[in-house]
């Protein structure tokens, strides 16, 4: 009866807590690239990004993302290139330097210019291993024809559709549709698919997915030594991929407010 009796107060000290507690509201923006660097395992055609049609759609998502006053944005570029970060987007602030077609520079520079703010975040971390020609020949070996079957047309499947959208639709609506709650669970999911991968005692599956989840959670630890806990709302601009595992991650965090892509956009 003692031990209910505290759990129960305790219970109500935390919901005390959290009542009271600021929540940072974070917008985790998934995006395709924009330059198209052909690192991804799906191939894409080119968004044509620098195109004059394109340019006015990424000044439409800008303008949004202005609304949305964050305090700081986090971009995918590694922690160790925050002294290169710096010095672009000061001379992207000075008119010596022409914004590049990544989404880094098109959305993150622009939006941290027009809200004044000083810099940007660099919270990449690429220390992690992905060995999916590995995981792809571990599975002809064990003979697991329908998994590389199914592996393919997977690929074969986004690849077409993104391309496909592509064709008739605005980078606010393509960035929409990499947000949309279908795409993060199958950004999630799809890693676990893997683990069968291979002959008993061949474990490529879950030390790929292991991998990617790694990363990504030192990518969100770096997000969260960058905070004060004074910050109403951030802007973290990664692929796609990441910010569905960020969101996985993040939604455990009692100090954050995960707002959904399509309130802002």
């Amino acid at each position: 009866m003692r031990h209910c009796y505290f759990l129960a107060i305790c219970l109500c000290l935390c919901l005390s807590v959290d009542a009271q507690q600021h929540k940072t509201k974070v917008l985790l923006l998934g995006s395709f690239h924009f330059d198209n660097p052909g690192l991804d395992v799906a191939k894409f055609d080119n968004a044509d990004i620098m195109s004059a049609k394109r340019q006015q759609e990424v000044m439409e998502v800008v303008k949004k993302l202005d609304q949305f006053r964050p305090d700081k944005i986090f971009v995918e570029v590694p922690v160790s290139g925050q002294g290169r970060l710096d010095t672009n987007y000061q001379k992207y602030k000075t008119g010596e330097m022409s914004l590049k077609a990544n989404e880094l520079y098109q959305l993150g520079f622009r939006v941290a210019k027009d809200l004044g703010q000083s810099h940007l975040y660099a919270v990449d971390y690429r220390e992690a291993d992905f060995p999916f020609d590995s995981l792809v020949a571990s599975a002809t070996r064990a003979k697991q024809f329908s998994l590389l079957g199914n592996m393919k047309n997977s690929i074969d499947s986004i690849q077409r559709v993104f391309n496909e959208s592509l064709k008739t639709k605005t980078v606010s609506q393509l960035l929409l549709d990499q947000n949309t709650l279908p795409v993060m669970e199958y950004q999630v999911g799809a890693y676990f698919d893997f683990l069968v991968t291979g002959e008993e005692g061949n474990h490529v599956g879950s030390y790929l997915t292991s991998e990617w989840w790694r990363r990504n959670m030192v990518i969100y630890e770096n997000i969260v030594k960058r905070l004060s806990g004074k910050e109403d709302t951030i802007l973290v601009i990664f692929g796609s991929g990441h910010t569905a595992l960020l969101a996985e991650m993040m939604k455990y965090n009692k100090n954050f407010e995960l707002i959904p892509v399509d309130k802002v956009l």
